[in-house]
């Protein structure tokens, strides 16, 4: 960017670029922004410039890049602005290809910068998920790609978010596991199988097994402890 401000926001980062921020934006991945009063310099290259850093680079859409390669890719890209009317088609294919070279080399550096700010990002994304996770317990088909593909997040990237509490699907689990514990115990004439039901179980003895291995007691021990603990007091 050279002047005014821009915003960008995909599914899991959000950008606001002032003048001299350089960023990347994946035209493979839905986005939405604006701009005021811009001027800048774009440049659209196919994925298939850069086979060895494709991940990296979808790891750093996004995201403002900084540090002394980027600038220094910043300068060569200005230069060859500059130069590109007077270059012939063959020297126009070569430019091309030494500039995915040059951004591929300046950009890998820049992961150090992407790694610091993991931590922020996937607290983000956890938050985002687990909300959608404990409106939607219920539902049957409540699966780690359902919940990717709903919040429009790569499953990588999910599962890194849910890595330190045992992942997505043991985190779906846990809760409604805890959530029908919560009701056996308040409401102890309800049938196990309603229970179940109503929290994403669609077998009655998967719910068992799964019931007991989290707690260790089956869910009609545990009904009839809270009945008899409800009769006593």
């Amino acid at each position: 960017m050279r002047a005014g401000e821009a915003r960008f926001e995909t599914a899991e980062r959000r950008i606001h670029a002032g003048p001299g921020a350089l960023f990347l934006i994946s035209l493979d991945d839905d986005f939405r922004g604006s701009i005021t009063n811009y001027d800048g310099l774009l440049m659209a290259l196919p994925r298939r410039s850069f086979a060895g850093v494709a991940e990296q680079l979808g790891e750093l859409s996004n995201v403002l890049l900084s540090g002394n390669l980027i600038e220094l890719l910043t300068d060569y890209l200005d230069r060859l602005e500059t130069r590109l009317i007077l270059m012939s088609p063959e020297e126009l294919r070569q430019a091309g290809r030494a500039t995915a070279q040059m951004i591929a080399a300046c950009i890998q550096l820049s992961s150090d910068r992407l790694e610091q700010a993991r931590g922020a990002i996937e607290s983000v994304l956890f938050e985002r998920a687990r909300l959608y996770i404990e409106t939607h317990l219920g539902d049957f088909d409540l699966t780690p790609d359902r919940v990717a593909q709903k919040l429009k997040i790569s499953r990588s990237n999910l599962y890194r978010a849910f890595e330190s509490v045992g992942g997505v699907a043991g985190y779906i689990m846990r809760k409604r596991l805890h959530a029908a514990y919560a009701e056996l115990v308040g409401s102890p004439d309800r049938q196990v199988q309603e229970v179940a039901y109503r929290h994403g179980f669609k077998l009655a003895s998967d719910f068992t097994r799964a019931f007991r291995r989290e707690f260790g007691v089956s869910p009609r021990e545990m009904r009839e402890h809270a009945r008899r603990t409800s009769s006593a007091s």
